[in-house]
């Protein structure tokens, strides 16, 4: 029996006016519907909270993976009279050549431009194709 109900049995028996026990069983009937709410949303929030430890979880080995993505997929970048080079997996540990504007490969082809230049944003350097080497040589 819980302290509601021994409040409700304790009003039938005092003698009190009927508007006085009246008023007092209204507020035993919005205690015990407040005391319903509140149980649904204690029960709510131990599901929250079960969701959010979900969360924390999934958050925390995705972020482990995008790091261990990161440090996989690290490269060196260096910058030589106008040009991006980067050293790392995708240049297959070499110098390559990369734009500075928007990061794609640089083209370094004599038959095409005596240059280093980009298609992607037609970017043009003035190094010369055949001073590459001796510039990644100096890294």
């Amino acid at each position: 029996m819980s302290l509601l109900d021994i409040a409700r049995d304790t009003l039938k028996d005092l003698p009190v006016s009927d508007i006085v026990r009246e008023r007092l069983s209204l507020a035993f009937d919005r205690l015990a519907e407040a005391e319903a709410k509140i149980d649904a949303l204690q029960l709510q929030n131990g599901s929250f909270q079960a969701q959010l430890e979900r969360e924390r979880l999934d958050h925390k080995q995705t972020r482990d993976e995008l790091q261990r993505l990161k440090d996989e997929h690290a490269e060196e970048v260096r910058f030589h009279k106008t040009i991006e080079f980067r050293r790392g997996k995708r240049t297959g540990g070499e110098w390559m050549p990369f734009c500075p504007k928007c990061h794609l490969p640089a083209l370094h082809d004599t038959k095409i431009n005596d240059y280093v230049f980009c298609t992607g944003c037609e970017w043009i350097s003035y190094v010369q194709v055949s001073d590459l080497s001796a510039v990644t040589s100096k890294f």
